[in-house]
């Protein structure tokens, strides 16, 4: 009995030893983006790890990708369904910003039922409580955030004790929107993160030997050559539109006009879909925060939402590059490196909706409903326990 004691407090020291892990979310920062010529130092860094395509939900935008992210589910059972959408009971939701408009457990939350320090900053869809619970620390996207202020926040954390840090950083999305992915502002943007990036990574890896590193964006970009503009297409039908670069929502006060407003779409060269007749690999089904009518538009053309000269022109100053296509289509793949595995090499590509289940198999974490993806065996440590510390 004596030794069966000792050999437990031997193997719980063990456990106890097993490091936290960091997520870092760069926007819009796509595969294609990182090259050695790009990122040199972080190109160098991730030849230590695993490199692989992170593969985004349709639609893929920002924070569809994070909520996907951060549950581990589709969008049509975390419920959202892309950066704007209306709900039948809440109206017009952009930019949702509050974790309540998931309807699936984040992350940061199974990880506090959990018994762990989790720490959130800046996520999308991870401002405030989840269903009135809170992780230990928490820093809200507002005004003043910024980059320096959301990695001081995860130097902290970690310093504190953290478990599980999840931060959002600006990546290349608003020079990609902008100028374009091929743009010399996104290379510029690029070679700023590489150079900020790769000493505070080092900084970290030195204080916390065993900590693991997810390197990850949301989706990737592609230049965008031509506009197709929703309202027009659609005038005199009753169609509100949720549109988020390469494809939108159409949302019907009449049911009648939907053979219409289908025939429209189609004639222009777009893919529609009503919310019966959705591919299944989509994963909308389940909510009615989907359109009527779904639309993709062909990869570099954008859907334009706009009712007045000012949006249009705020849209037009922001669509030399897009997103919001399929997640396997061209340009849309994220970077994605994690260190701190024991393990190297390329693992392929991996959707996004794995990244959830994975992290939590690592460290011990419960969920209240399994997520719909996948723990994925080749991005496991070698080093840790998948037993709660």
């Amino acid at each position: 009995m004596k030794i069966l004691q000792l050999l437990l407090v031997f193997f719980g020291s063990v456990l106890l030893q097993a490091g936290p892990v960091l997520v870092l979310s760069f926007d819009g920062l796509g595969n294609d983006r990182f090259t050695p010529s790009s990122m040199p130092q972080l190109w160098a860094i991730a030849q230590e790890g695993l490199r692989g395509r992170g593969l985004p939900p349709f639609p893929s935008t920002t924070f569809n990708g994070h909520a996907t992210i951060a549950t581990g589910c589709w969008p049509g059972h975390h419920g959202i369904v892309a950066n704007g959408f209306y709900d039948p009971k809440l109206g017009r939701v952009d930019h949702s910003a509050r974790a309540n408009y998931l309807e699936r457990e984040p992350l940061w939350i199974a990880a506090t039922r959990s018994g762990l320090k989790a720490a959130v900053a800046g996520w999308p869809c991870g401002d405030g409580p989840w269903r009135g619970e809170a992780p230990w620390r928490q820093l809200a996207f507002d005004s003043t955030y910024t980059d320096p202020i959301a990695l001081d926040f995860a130097d902290r954390a970690l310093t504190e004790g953290a478990d599980l840090v999840m931060t959002y950083l600006s990546g290349v999305d608003e020079e990609g929107h902008r100028y374009g992915p091929t743009s010399a502002q996104v290379a510029a943007k690029l070679r700023a993160i590489d150079t900020q990036m790769a000493p505070w990574l080092r900084r970290q890896q030195a204080r916390h030997p065993d900590l693991q590193i997810w390197l990850l964006a949301d989706h990737g970009m592609v230049t965008t050559t031509r506009r197709i503009h929703l309202p027009t297409l659609l005038e005199g039908l009753s169609a509100g539109v949720a549109a988020h670069g390469g494809s939108a929502y159409a949302y019907l006060a009449r049911p009648s006009d939907l053979p219409a407003a289908t025939a429209r779409l189609r004639q222009a060269g777009l893919q529609v879909w009503t919310r019966s007749e959705l591919p299944a690999k989509f994963g909308l089904s389940g909510t009615l925060r989907t359109g009527d009518l779904t639309i993709l538009a062909p990869s570099g053309t954008w859907l334009s939402q706009a009712l007045t000269p000012e949006q249009d022109s705020n849209e037009r100053s922001g669509r030399s590059g897009a997103h919001a296509y399929r997640g396997e289509d061209a340009g849309m793949a994220t970077w994605l490196v994690v260190l701190g595995t024991g393990r190297r090499g390329k693992v392929g590509d991996i959707p996004l909706m794995a990244v959830a289940p994975t992290l939590a198999a690592e460290l011990g974490i419960r969920w209240q409903t399994p997520p719909d993806g996948t723990v994925l065996p080749r991005l496991h440590s070698q080093k840790r326990s998948k037993v709660k510390r």
